[in-house]
């Protein structure tokens, strides 16, 4: 019967606590992928550019931008809805229900041609909790305007 050392043991568990906590870069680089050409298809968005990250307390973030080729306020704002529900209904599609919903999605913003931004509180999330906040707007703040469940 062979023995397994305590080090060698201690050092595999490591490595397998640093690859789960790191949040598995191939898996990230594929949703962000796939939210990109998601929104990027969406007829008025001449660029986006995402970004997967954890914040401080080890929420998930989706965050970045997607560039409008309209200076047009009311236009922009049907423009990003679409863009948002294209996002969203990618990232309900890709992860597993309660990633999905608890995903912050607070820092996508559009961006007018004019230079004028957008968020995603411009668009009516479903709020439950008073004086809602950007950092705090989820996926699952979509789920019910976009008809996902």
């Amino acid at each position: 019967m062979s023995m397994v050392s305590r080090r060698g043991l201690l050092g595999g568990a490591a490595a397998v606590a640093t690859a789960v906590l790191s949040g598995c870069g191939v898996g990230r680089k594929r949703l962000v992928a796939a939210t990109e050409e998601a929104a990027a298809g969406v007829e008025g968005v001449s660029d986006v550019a995402l970004e997967r990250s954890d914040g401080a307390n080890f929420e998930r973030l989706l965050h970045g931008t997607v560039s409008l080729e309209t200076a047009d306020r009311t236009t922009g704002l049907a423009v990003f809805d679409e863009a948002m529900r294209a996002i969203v209904t990618v990232v309900h599609a890709e992860l597993d229900d309660q990633e999905a919903r608890s995903l912050r999605v607070g820092g996508v913003a559009g961006v007018l041609d004019g230079g004028e931004v957008l968020t995603p509180m411009d668009l009516d999330p479903d709020m439950s909790i008073p004086n809602p906040r950007l950092d705090r707007v989820t996926a699952g703040s979509f789920y019910e305007k976009y008809g996902l469940s």
